[in-house]
């Protein structure tokens, strides 16, 4: 039964059966939330991507037209991506494949991230912060008051893809993620 019939057969029951009240509901009430529910069912829910994924389909678009071509937009990412692009490996997971064709197919909203600071507990004092030396791709511990080559804030997804010991720190309750104030 396909749920066009699955509607219709509901439709001819709530014509052929109003029944009396149980409970403040009627018989037609359920039959009412059952076609509504049978509505849903093959409307597909938007995933949630990253910016850069977002980014990725929206220059694929503009590649090959306005037109939305899902084979040829994957295409063009995995042709277009190269292994130097920092989100590279993030392509190569077979799940996030799969996200990508479905954002591309079914419509996608992007993940909104903030950037933070990140706190290591256990520093005293003003030094407890993680860095990034954009300079040197090195990590350390210092205050968010530093020069253009550090990165002072971050979003939980960068950390993920660019700190290879944030799972660790993170599962072991070991970072506090303060709100930056607007400068």
């Amino acid at each position: 039964m396909t749920k066009e019939e699955y509607v219709k057969t509901l439709k001819k029951y709530m014509a052929d059966n109003e029944l009396e009240q149980e409970d403040g509901l009627t018989y037609l009430d359920g039959i009412q939330d059952a076609t509504t529910l049978a509505r849903q069912l093959d409307e597909p829910k938007k995933v949630v991507i990253p910016q850069f994924m977002a980014d990725w389909i929206e220059e694929a678009k503009e590649y090959y037209g306005s037109e939305l071509d899902p084979l040829r937009i994957v295409y063009w990412t995995g042709d277009y991506i190269s292994d130097n692009d920092s989100h590279y490996q993030w392509l190569e997971n077979i799940y996030n494949q799969k996200l990508l064709l479905n954002a591309i197919t079914n419509g996608y909203e992007v993940e909104n991230e903030i950037e933070k600071y990140v706190r290591l507990k256990g520093f005293a004092g003003t030094t407890g912060y993680l860095n990034y030396d954009v300079n040197f791709k090195e990590f350390f511990v210092d205050t968010t008051g530093l020069d253009s080559c550090t990165k002072i804030k971050f979003t939980k997804s960068w950390l993920k893809d660019n700190w290879p010991e944030y799972e660790a720190y993170n599962n072991a309750g070991l970072l506090d993620f303060e709100e930056v104030e607007d400068e």
